[in-house]
């Protein structure tokens, strides 16, 4: 048997480099995820994950395994993590919404122009919350009243979403400073979302917070790749988007219970 040619095809079938192959070594693979918990989908705080690591970690993980990388994982920042997919020293990065000024220097999945949903890693859905006594309203198209400062934290992509809706944004570092904002009356509504929220509310049962019942935008969210990266290994990159794609909705359907019980 021509061995060459059976570890070439293997290459392409899976998508890796032909070098990997013939060397019998699994290319590195360094994703970047937030170092905020977002629970189910990334559990932990700071540095470390969770044992069990949430969603969108099993998934990535999975995905690796199947493509025959050697992956690593990290947590950083959210704009320390946007920054380490822009000058290459993170490969890819776990669930990030696409806008176009992210898409300057990722490398999203496609179609005909647009973000693939179908390779999604998950959907999810940004929620207003405010505090118990509120009148504020949110119908789906505009708040009332429309003076209302709406908290956010800094780099999230639904800043853009409410500045299109010419609401008016004040930004935290993370979820506690927001939603402790909220409670002091310093904004009158916090945009989060809601898996997020949940998570944190579960642990700080004393904040006198609701959700308002329309929800602000539901947003894809994928596994974008740093153009340095996507141009060396353009075949991983491929192979990691449809083996998301294949395994996403069987490993959600099969754990999520388990990370929204834990």
């Amino acid at each position: 048997m021509n061995w060459r040619w059976l570890g070439g095809w293997l290459a392409l079938l899976c998508g890796l480099p032909l070098a990997a192959v013939a060397a019998g070594t699994r290319p590195p693979l360094t994703i970047v995820a937030m170092d905020q918990a977002s629970p189910p989908y990334v559990i932990g705080e700071g540095d470390s994950f969770a044992p069990q690591p949430g969603l969108a970690v099993e998934l990535a993980q999975r995905a690796a395994k199947a493509c025959g990388v050697e992956l690593q994982l990290l947590r950083q920042p959210g704009l320390r993590m946007l920054q380490s997919l822009k000058n290459g020293s993170a490969d890819a990065a776990l669930l990030l919404s696409y806008n176009e000024e992210r898409a300057q220097f990722a490398v999203y999945p496609l179609r005909d122009g647009q973000p693939d949903g179908r390779q999604r890693m998950s959907t999810l859905r940004y929620v207003l919350f405010v505090r118990n006594d509120s009148l504020l309203a949110w119908d789906g198209e505009r708040l009332t009243p429309s003076q209302a400062v709406v908290g956010s934290n800094i780099g999230w992509s639904v800043i853009k979403d409410l500045e299109r809706l010419q609401i008016k944004v004040e930004t935290a570092l993370n979820v506690g400073s927001n939603f402790n904002k909220l409670q002091a009356g310093r904004i009158d509504a916090y945009a989060i979302q809601d898996l997020l929220a949940a998570g944190y509310l579960a642990t700080h049962p004393k904040l006198a917070v609701r959700a308002l019942p329309q929800p602000l935008v539901s947003k894809d969210y994928f596994m974008p790749f740093s153009r340095q990266f996507a141009a060396r290994q353009p075949q991983l990159v491929q192979c990691m988007w449809q083996q998301v794609a294949r395994q996403r909705d069987a490993l959600l359907q099969r754990r999520m219970a388990i990370y929204l019980n834990h």
